[in-house]
This record gives C-alpha cells, sequence and structure tokens, in this order.
C-alpha cells in the first residue's frame, strides 16, 4: 500500500483540484521545486538510485511537474517520510498537500497540530489554549509551527518524560538549531506556545535548554 503527498510553488485556491491536476500533468519540470529535491533526495534517493531498494522509502519515483511533484512513499515509512517533507517544504517556502487526509500545509502560516489528527490554522491565544488543554495520554503531542520554526511538546512515556512533566522542544530554523527541555506545568506550556504565536521569545528565557543531536 502506498502513501501520497503533493508539493508545489505557492499557494491554492483548490488543493485537492491542483493536486489532482498534478497527478495528470506530464510537463516538463522548472526550476521551484530544484533546491527541495536535492535535499530530499539526498537523504532519500530515488528509488532506481537506491543501494538497495527494498530499503527506499519509495514505492515510485518521484513525478515532477512544473512547479509541483508528487511523492508516492510505502505506507509503512509515511510518518518519518512526511516529517522530512514538511521541514524540507518550510525550508523551500514550498506547500505540502496531504490527499490521504486533505490537509494543507502552507508556507509561513502559523500552523498547530496535535496527536489526534486535529488542525488549527492561524489559532489565537483562547485557541492554543483550548487545543492544549485537550493533551492526553492518547492525544499525547502537540507541534505548533511557521515556516522551519516550531515549537512541540509531549507527555508520558513517548516523550521519555515522568508523569506531571512535559517534554518541550524548540526548533529555530534548521535541525542543528533544534533544543530540548522539560517544562513542569500546563501553564508554562501555554505560556511557550503563545509567546511562539505572537512573536515573543521571552519565553525561551525560562528555560534550561539543551540542543538535540540528531547525527
Amino acid at each position: 500500500m502506498s502513501y501520497d503527498l503533493g508539493v508545489w510553488a505557492g499557494d491554492a485556491d483548490d488543493p485537492q483540484a491542483r493536486y489532482v491536476r498534478l497527478r495528470e500533468g506530464s510537463g516538463p519540470a522548472d526550476s521551484s521545486l530544484d533546491g527541495f529535491y536535492r535535499d530530499l533526495t539526498a537523504k532519500y534517493p530515488e528509488l532506481h538510485e537506491a543501494s538497495d531498494p527494498e530499503e527506499s522509502p519509495w514505492s515510485a519515483a518521484i513525478e515532477r511537474s512544473g512547479d509541483g511533484a508528487v511523492l508516492t512513499m510505502q505506507h509503512p515509512r509515511a510518518a518519518e517520510v512526511t516529517r522530512v517533507v514538511l521541514d524540507l517544504a518550510r525550508k523551500h517556502d514550498l506547500t505540502v498537500f496531504n490527499p490521504q487526509t486533505a490537509e494543507v500545509h502552507r508556507p509561513n502560516v502559523l500552523d498547530l497540530t496535535m496527536c489526534d489528527g486535529s488542525r488549527v490554522e492561524n489559532p489565537d491565544a483562547a485557541g492554543i489554549k483550548a487545543a492544549l488543554g485537550r493533551l492526553s495520554a492518547k492525544n499525547w503531542y502537540a507541534v505548533l509551527e511557521r515556516g522551519d520554526h516550531y515549537v512541540q511538546i509531549g507527555q508520558g512515556k513517548f516523550a521519555a518524560v515522568p508523569k506531571g512533566k512535559f517534554a518541550l522542544e524548540r526548533r529555530d530554523g534548521s535541525p542543528e538549531r533544534h533544543y530540548r527541555t522539560e517544562a513542569g506545568n500546563l501553564a508554562e506550556v501555554v505560556t511557550a506556545f503563545t509567546g511562539f504565536a505572537e512573536g515573543d521569545s521571552a519565553w525561551v528565557e525560562g528555560f534550561e535548554w539543551e540542543k538535540v543531536d540528531f547525527s
């Protein structure tokens, strides 16, 4: 079973229709996705270039047409690859469309997503507080992102923190600028998320951060 994503430059009034056109397109690729394509295939080479095709996350070649592309991956690797695709799309100011869920991730839009699949664009302070109030053992994480910057929170065993604590992480643009700390209560989490949303970095100084090494 495969899992698809559409990626393109700019926005679209009807993302579903844009995705359908992209799937049907056969025109030559332009330069809009060159940087994204280079970064993506540096991490996950095209299926025909993989040293071990059985270990590749792709189930088909990346289909580029005009200023967009369709990515078709193996379903078991979907969550892993989607996270990378979203990171690279933010870096290169591209839109990502998920046809399985109809979710649209637009560049530089404040975007709040949670483990249960709920998503809010440009939430205000009240909306952020309400969403974080729904954190639970099953709905255990939330991410608030804008462009290639984000703040995220996790709780419980999946976040590797004791009961009653929260794993708070932030990324300031690139994987090399990813930091983690612990928050002692939900009020601290709300302060961090609302500060990030408002572009006020004062909340960062309230915690002791450790750099996360992904190597």
